[in-house]
């Protein structure tokens, strides 16, 4: 009896197998099956069920296995197969790409050489390569997605990095959860009489002093977190003495981080505070209505005063309307105003109407101021009611005596037609003139004013000798 391990296949442990259960082993232990003869002539073919290009197998019989293999795998073939027919002692499995034919790509398949008999035959079992290919492939894409994602991490990592070292105002991030700082730029390490690297990782409370100073990051994420944040105060141990700190709050890596911008606080801090004050006393209680729009005539805010004038009930209905709903010539009298003081940064006394919310008008003298509001140009406009002023000025649109009289001169020597047709012309040439002064020399806007096209407004320009 033979010691375990040293068994070995001899020619009677095997009995002979049937031709039918020979084919179907083959089919199953390997994805294709070829018999050729020493000259690479294909004598017969099998495949297994599920190999995909089955259908178009059964052409090879009778042909040259060459004529079905792609440039670079017909020297890799016939090295193997002479190597296999002069017995060499270990030829090892190739593999090769078959040619694409019936619509089916090329596909790869890893072979290896067995004999099956003295009369030359060969049998050539192979493997489907394709699942390794596709496996291959996709690890292939995924590195290079992967390296695309890295390039643009260190491209906007460099961007971060530029921007926050031209950044001269102190930025810090400080991650809530632990209250420390994450990363600065080189402005808050100078702000703070330190270098980066002992700023990056130290507890942002550390560099404040007071009571504030334990609670100061549940505080500036309670004011960020707010509709409207503001800026909070704390007293710096570096600086001693009060430093603003405006905070930020977003989400990142699923974590809530704090952008925090400091700044010292000037000496003249109170002297500020109370000219604001009196500012805001002056907009609240100011008799004078003063009203803040945008670039397009947004209403942004109105003060009581102005409230008044247009019997409005509460600021929540008017913020977001345009200024133009309150104009008698709506949009015409909106260019006039923010045209010209965005030309020359004011105009004054500008004559109009104003429409209450109940649908009254009353006249009023409107100035426009430009305002430069950070990024945003905005206007701030004032009314004032001309109620009694109108009462004191002379008719500017009446005919003087001079006129009336040349009028009454051409009765009976004219036909009535003739005269109404002068008379009109002296009130249009009037009324352009009007127009023209009240835009400043705006044409479109005065057209717009009177109704007319650009066009017919030259030709009236013309006509009256007023270009």
């Amino acid at each position: 009896m033979r010691p375990q391990g040293d068994a070995t296949w001899t020619v009677g442990l095997i009995p002979m197998i049937e031709p039918e259960v020979v084919t179907e082993i083959i089919s199953n232990i390997s994805d294709v099956a070829l018999i050729i003869s020493k000259k690479g002539q294909v004598l017969g073919v099998m495949a297994s069920p599920g190999f995909m290009p089955h259908s178009g197998l059964g052409t090879w019989e009778g042909r040259m296995l060459d004529e079905e293999l792609t440039v670079e795998s017909l020297p890799k073939f016939r090295q193997r197969l002479a190597e296999f027919i002069a017995d060499k002692d270990t030829v090892l499995p190739v593999e090769l790409n078959h040619v694409a034919r019936n619509g089916q790509p090329e596909f790869p398949i890893r072979y290896s050489f067995h004999k099956i008999g003295t009369d030359g035959a060969l049998l050539m079992l192979g493997r489907d390569l394709r699942p390794i290919a596709e496996m291959q492939q996709q690890l292939v894409a995924a590195q290079i997605a992967l390296e695309k994602d890295y390039e643009a991490q260190r491209e906007y990592d460099t961007r971060f990095r530029v921007l926050m070292s031209v950044n001269a105002e102190p930025t810090m991030f400080v991650r809530v959860s632990d209250g420390k700082i994450t990363d600065t730029n080189p402005a808050g390490a100078v702000f703070f009489d330190t270098a980066e690297k002992n700023l990056v990782g130290q507890s942002f409370s550390d560099l404040f002093q007071g009571k504030q100073a334990a609670h100061l990051i549940s505080n500036l994420t309670e004011s960020a977190s707010t509709e409207a944040p503001g800026p909070m105060d704390a007293v710096s141990i570096a600086k001693r003495g009060n430093v603003t700190i405006t905070p930020k709050l977003f989400r990142s890596g699923g974590e809530h981080m704090l952008l925090c911008r400091m700044s010292q606080k000037d000496d003249d801090g109170p002297q500020t505070n109370a000219l604001q004050d009196k500012l805001d006393a002056l907009y609240k209680n100011g008799v004078e209505g003063i009203v803040f729009v945008t670039g397009n005539g947004t209403i942004l805010s109105a003060n009581s005063a102005f409230m008044n004038l247009s019997d409005v009930t509460h600021t929540g209905s008017i913020q977001g309307r345009s200024i133009a709903d309150f104009l008698s010539r709506g949009s015409v009298d909106l260019n006039v105003l923010l045209d010209n003081a965005t030309r020359a940064g004011a105009m004054r006394l500008y004559a109009t109407q104003l429409v209450s919310e109940h649908g009254t008008e009353r006249p009023i003298e409107i100035s426009t101021t430009r305002l430069q509001a950070q990024d945003a140009t905005i206007f701030a406009l004032i009314f004032r009611d001309a109620n009694r002023i109108e009462g004191l000025r002379a008719p500017a649109a009446q005919l003087t005596e001079v006129d009336r009289k040349s009028v009454v001169e051409l009765i009976g020597s004219q036909a009535l037609k003739d005269i109404v047709a002068k008379t009109t012309d002296v009130v249009e040439k009037m009324c352009i003139e009007t127009a023209v002064e009240l835009t400043s020399n705006n044409r479109v806007a005065a057209a717009e004013m009177l109704g007319l096209s650009r066009q017919s407004l030259y030709v009236k320009l013309r006509k009256y000798d007023l270009l």
